[in-house]
């Protein structure tokens, strides 16, 4: 068995089959959120012609005189992935990577695992699995009719015909052309929702995100010319994503992200995706209103879950208890998240 950390691992996922890969897993999405303290790396765990994948972004910080690290997935979803399902060897590698992990002064990490693959699975043998929520993904694997007919809500089908006599229109914009209009229609809607920070992306991010994710577009919905809504969109088929959306508040008549999302789905599916995931909601909640949006798309639900490992217990909870003394305004708000001493 063989056990390496790498810094370029696209080589290894071309390896794969299509179905056993998908975009959140490859370095040049894993590097769009890179900061000067968080760096993209990848354990490997190799065993014949088995292969283990595990990106993530390490961090690299001083306390008490001495260097440590942490880690956590990159935006969105990810954890490992293998081109097999042998969980002898997946519970292996994991253990691997926790012996490696104590021996380089990891402290803890923390795991976004991905809904369409189940990824969490063997990660209880080092960690702790955490059920968050549901997510929703549309089946675009049938005719635009059947999807239309046995995916769609009967009253979501009824909005969709609406707002296209209403005079809505969709073009899917793979140059990025509209991303200015896009940002200022996002940061609004985060504005509105009174999102945190982690919601915000910089001029680089915006930049990069198109050559990170080439397999991109821009859903935009126009009336009389004026973009009311937009969301980005990306796809490795046969998975394609609903990324990022903002809408122009003033429309909202109009049920403009639901005429955004089933075109967006009838793109994808003529560029070979099956699967649109669309996530979950703002919250665990199963009435939060957002997951309530989504379900009105597809009766087909997945299982989105964290991890959490503390490789080193002593360290961890004097970071934590010199962070509660700092931060006593915090120490509420912030007590179940792994990582609170990084705020």
């Amino acid at each position: 068995m063989v056990n390496k950390i790498l810094f370029q691992w696209d080589n290894l996922l071309d390896s794969f089959s299509q179905t056993q890969k998908d975009i959140y897993f490859r370095e040049e999405y894993v590097k769009l959120y890179e900061t000067e303290k968080d760096k993209a790396q990848c354990f490997v765990c190799i065993d014949n012609d088995k292969v283990f994948i595990f990106p993530y972004l390490l961090r690299t910080f001083e306390y008490q005189d001495y260097l440590y690290h942490d880690f956590e997935t990159a935006y969105g979803y990810g954890g490992p992935i293998c081109n097999t399902e042998d969980n002898e060897f997946i519970i292996s590698a994991w253990k691997e990577f926790f012996h490696i992990a104590r021996e380089e002064n990891y402290i803890c990490g923390f795991v976004r695992f991905y809904p369409l693959f189940n990824n969490y699975k063997g990660f209880e043998s080092i960690g702790r699995v955490i059920d968050d929520r549901h997510t929703i993904a549309i089946d675009l694997s049938g005719t635009e009719d059947e999807i239309w007919m046995s995916e769609i809500h009967t009253k979501n089908r009824n909005i969709i015909k609406k707002a296209a006599k209403e005079g809505l229109s969709f073009k899917a914009d793979y140059d990025f052309s509209y991303l200015t209009q896009f940002r200022a229609l996002y940061d609004a809607t985060m504005q509105k929702l009174h999102a945190d920070e982690f919601y915000y992306f910089d001029d680089a991010y915006y930049e990069n995100i198109h050559k990170a994710c080439p397999q991109s577009f821009i859903g935009v919905v126009e009336k009389d010319d004026e973009v009311i809504s937009a969301a980005i969109f990306y796809y490795n088929a046969p998975y394609g994503h609903y990324h990022l959306a903002g809408s122009n508040q003033e429309y909202l008549r109009y049920s403009a992200n639901n005429f955004l999302l089933w075109n967006a789905a009838l793109e994808l599916k003529r560029q070979g995706v099956t699967t649109f995931h669309l996530g979950g909601g703002t919250n665990s909640d199963e009435d939060n209103s957002l997951y309530c949006f989504k379900k009105k798309f597809s009766k087909s639900f997945y299982y989105f879950k964290l991890g959490k490992v503390i490789f080193d217990q002593s360290v961890y909870d004097s970071l934590c208890k010199d962070w509660e003394e700092k931060n006593p305004d915090k120490k509420e708000a912030l007590k179940n998240i792994l990582l609170k001493y990084k705020y």
